[in-house]
C-alpha cells in the first residue's frame, strides 16, 4: 500500500503529466511541420507556417453567406487571389491539406486515367449514410463486387421499365403541389422534393411503399434527421469537434435505418416464393432482386438464382448487410441530387420566361396540350422521355450551375498530376485531391458561367470536359440514369400545371417549422448574384429549402 501511495505523490504525478504533455506537443509540432511542408512549391492563397491558409481563406469566406456550401469556396478563393487551374489550401489542423483541381485534363488524370482511391474523409462521412460495402466509399474488390451486383438494376433499359412506378409517385407529388396552390401557402420545396425522391427510391430499389409524401415514415424521419446532424466538414466548422450530441444522434439514426431496412429485406426474401407464384413465375424486376441474382451468380456460383429454394426464411447475411448499406446510400445520393435538381429547376425556369415557355412547348408537342394526360402517356410509352431534348438541356444546365457534390480522392507516393500549361509534375502524396465541380462548371470558358441558359447543351453534340455533375471514370454515379429519368418525369407532369414563385422575402415566417432550417435572414443574402445559393445542411441544398408559393396555371 505504501509503495502505491508513493507512486501517486504530487511530484511524480506532475512529472508524468509533464512528460505526456511534452510528448503531445512534440508530436503536434512534427505533424504541423509535415502538413505545412506539403504545400511547399505549390500555388495557393497566402500561407503562414503557424496558421496555414486559415487566415487567407477566412478573409474570403467571411464575405460569403455564413452557411454557404463549402464546395463553393474554392472558386471564390481562386478568383479573389487570382489563382490558376490548381492550388493548395492548408486548413490543418481543422481539416486535411488539399490540392484543388479546376482543370479538365488534371481531372481526367485522377478519375479516369488512374482512378485514385476516395479520401478517408469520404468513408467517415458515408458511415452515417451507408456503412461498410457502400458504393461511394468502398474500394478495390469490395467496391467492384457490389458495383457489379447493383449495375443491372440501374441500367437505362431496366429503369425504363420502372417509369410507371415513378409516374405514380410523381402523381402524388403533383397532388400535393395542387393542395399548396389552392391554399396559396408558403412552404419549402426542397422538403417536398426530398420526400418524393425517397419514395421513388423505395419503390424502384425494393418495391416498398414508404408513403412519406402523405405520412411520416420511420426510415425517412431517421434519414432526414441524419442529414440535419451531419457534420459540414471540420475544416470549415471547428465547433463540430466539441458537440458531443452529434455521434449519439447519428448512431441512433443509423440503428433506426438499419432496423427498418433489415425488416423490409427479411420480409421480401421470406415472401419471394409467394410473390413469384402470384406473378405466374415471372422474374422480379426491382433493383434489389436483380442485385441478389447477380450476387448469387458471382459469389455463390448459383447459375440459376431464380430457381433458388424459397424454403429458407433468411437472406444471405453478407448480401443483407451490403444491401442495407447501399439502399441507405441510394437514398442519400438520390435525394441529394434529384430533390435539389427538381427544386432548382422550378426556380430557374420561373426566373427565365423564355426557357419556361420553351419547355412547356416541348411538353405540349410530345404529350398533347392537356397536362393531365402526361402521366398516362408516359405509362403507355416510357420512351417518350427520349423525345425531350430541351427538358434534358434544362436539367443539365441546373446540374451545371448548382451541382450537388464533388468527389475527393487521396494522393499517393509516385502519383503525379501535371501542370496543364508546362507539363511539370505535381506531387500528390499526403494531399486530398479535390476536383471542384462548382469551379469547373462556372469556369469563364462557358462564356456566361453564372447565367442559366439551357441552350448551351443543345448547341454542340460534344460534351464539355468541364461538366462533371456525376463525376467521371469507373467511380461515376451509379444512379445518374435514375436521376435524369425521374427529373424528366416530374417536370413533364408539373411545368404546365403550376406557376412557381420563390419567396425569400418571407422566409422568416417559416422559422421554427421543425425542418432544421434556421431561416437566417441576416447578413449577406447572395452568392454568385443568386439569393437561392447553396447552403450546407448535411449536403449542399438550396438556401432555406427554397421557400415558395405555387399558383394553378390557367389553361
Amino acid at each position: 500500500m505504501a509503495s502505491t501511495i508513493e507512486l501517486l505523490t504530487p511530484a511524480r504525478l506532475s512529472w508524468a503529466v509533464g512528460i505526456i504533455s511534452l510528448s503531445l506537443i512534440i508530436r503536434f509540432l512534427q505533424r504541423l511541420h509535415y502538413q505545412r511542408s506539403l504545400v511547399k512549391g505549390l500555388p495557393g492563397p497566402p500561407h503562414n507556417y503557424i496558421l496555414g491558409s486559415l487566415r487567407s481563406m477566412g478573409e474570403v469566406i467571411a464575405k460569403q453567406p455564413k452557411r454557404a456550401a463549402p464546395q463553393t469556396y474554392p472558386l471564390i478563393i481562386k478568383e479573389h487571389y487570382g489563382l490558376g487551374d490548381y492550388f493548395a489550401m492548408d486548413p490543418w489542423p481543422f481539416g486535411p491539406t488539399m490540392l484543388v483541381v479546376t482543370d479538365p485534363d488534371m481531372l481526367h488524370e485522377l478519375t479516369v486515367k488512374q482512378s485514385q482511391p476516395k479520401h478517408p474523409e469520404v468513408e467517415k462521412f458515408m458511415q452515417n449514410f451507408g456503412g461498410d460495402s457502400n458504393l461511394v466509399s468502398a474500394e478495390g474488390a469490395t467496391w467492384k463486387k457490389w458495383r457489379s451486383a447493383f449495375n443491372p438494376g440501374f441500367s437505362a433499359a431496366h429503369l425504363m421499365t420502372m417509369v410507371p412506378v415513378i409516374v405514380d409517385e410523381c402523381a402524388i407529388f403533383s397532388e400535393r403541389m395542387a393542395e399548396h396552390a389552392r391554399k396559396n401557402d408558403l412552404f419549402r420545396m426542397e422538403q417536398a422534393a426530398t420526400r418524393l425522391t425517397v419514395d421513388i427510391i423505395g419503390k424502384v430499389v425494393m418495391d416498398h411503399a414508404l408513403n412519406s409524401q402523405r405520412s411520416e415514415n420511420e426510415l425517412v424521419s431517421a434519414f432526414i434527421s441524419q442529414t440535419r446532424w451531419q457534420r459540414i466538414g471540420v475544416q470549415f466548422n471547428p465547433i463540430e469537434l466539441i458537440d458531443f450530441r452529434i455521434p449519439i444522434v447519428q448512431r441512433y439514426n443509423t440503428w433506426r435505418m438499419d432496423r427498418y431496412l433489415g425488416r423490409c429485406l427479411d420480409e421480401r426474401f421470406a415472401s419471394r416464393g409467394a410473390r413469384e407464384q402470384q406473378s405466374g413465375g415471372k422474374r422480379q424486376k426491382h433493383v434489389i432482386d436483380l442485385a441478389l441474382e447477380a450476387y448469387l451468380k458471382e459469389v455463390k456460383n448459383i447459375s440459376a438464382p431464380d430457381k433458388i429454394s424459397t424454403s429458407s426464411n433468411t437472406i444471405d447475411p453478407t448480401f443483407r448487410n451490403a444491401a442495407i448499406a447501399n439502399i441507405k446510400t441510394f437514398v442519400f445520393a438520390g435525394h441529394d441530387t434529384t430533390s435539389s435538381t427538381i427544386t432548382y429547376a422550378f426556380y430557374y425556369l420561373s426566373k427565365t420566361p423564355s426557357a419556361l415557355s420553351q419547355i412547356r412547348a416541348e411538353h405540349n408537342s410530345v404529350f398533347g396540350s392537356d397536362p393531365s394526360t402526361a402521366a398516362q402517356r408516359l405509362k403507355e410509352d416510357p420512351h417518350l422521355l427520349n423525345s425531350l431534348p430541351y427538358t434534358t438541356a434544362v436539367i443539365k444546365e441546373v446540374l451545371r450551375i448548382q451541382p450537388p457534390a464533388s468527389t475527393v480522392r487521396i494522393g499517393s507516393k509516385g502519383f503525379f498530376l501535371h501542370d496543364p500549361k508546362t507539363g511539370s509534375p505535381i506531387h500528390t502524396e499526403g494531399l486530398m485531391l479535390w476536383p471542384v465541380d462548382v469551379a469547373l462548371h462556372r469556369d469563364p470558358s462557358w462564356g456566361d458561367p453564372h447565367v442559366f441558359r439551357p441552350e448551351r447543351f443543345l448547341a454542340s453534340a460534344e460534351p464539355n470536359a468541364r461538366y462533371i455533375p456525376f463525376s467521371k471514370g469507373s467511380r461515376n454515379c451509379i444512379g445518374q440514369e435514375l436521376a435524369m429519368i425521374e427529373t424528366k418525369v416530374i417536370l413533364a407532369m408539373t411545368c404546365r400545371s403550376f406557376e412557381f414563385e420563390s419567396c425569400y422575402a418571407e422566409v422568416g415566417k417559416l422559422a421554427g417549422d421543425g425542418t432544421g432550417y434556421p431561416s437566417d435572414v441576416e447578413g449577406v443574402q447572395e452568392q454568385f448574384g443568386e439569393e437561392a445559393y447553396q447552403i450546407q445542411l448535411g449536403t449542399a441544398k438550396p438556401r432555406e429549402g427554397m421557400p415558395c408559393r405555387l399558383r394553378m396555371r390557367k389553361p
